[in-house]
């Protein structure tokens, strides 16, 4: 093996384990995101339905049987990343509240003046939803990395 091709390669992998560590440090935040809003968003519903009463949040505002199905108002879309090439790159698309395609917001079932607590709850809780999708998308790169490190290391043996 060439001295300058053994270089080049550990230099490259040096600079896969560093954006590894790296992307490790992002997962870690990103968990932490997730668990804060979640909770947080589970202590507003509890407020909620501490000031409302227990009828405020509860399996009495949920469709029934009879209720017609609809679809959501977020979807994952997942596609190439035209930054990173062949990893693939998920994302949240927002689709607007439309009753001819299906798509209600499932808010109003708890009526049209819905306490603030409520509102601060759906927006925690969308906000984790767009968190786990990036944490996805940091652990999807991660393994690719690491694929790409184990690759590199394997070649450097063989040569």
């Amino acid at each position: 093996i060439p001295k300058h091709r053994a270089e080049e390669l550990c230099e490259l992998m040096d600079k896969l384990l560093i954006n590894s560590l790296e992307l490790v440090e992002r997962d870690v935040q990103l968990s932490q995101d997730i668990e804060r809003l979640t909770t947080d968003g589970q202590m507003d519903l509890a407020h909620t339905r501490f000031t409302k009463g227990p009828n405020a949040v509860s399996a009495v505002q949920l469709p029934a049987e009879d209720y017609k199905p609809f679809r959501a108002l977020r979807t994952l879309a997942v596609g190439p990343d035209e930054s990173a090439g062949s990893i693939p790159h998920m994302a949240l698309e927002s689709h607007p509240v439309n009753a001819e395609e299906e798509r209600i917001d499932p808010a109003s079932w708890f009526g049209i003046l819905r306490p603030p607590t409520l509102n601060s709850a759906k927006e925690k809780f969308t906000r984790s939803l767009e968190t786990i999708v990036e944490r996805a998308n940091v652990r999807v790169t991660l393994a690719h990395y690491l694929s790409m490190f184990a690759t590199l290391n394997k070649q450097k043996s063989n040569d």
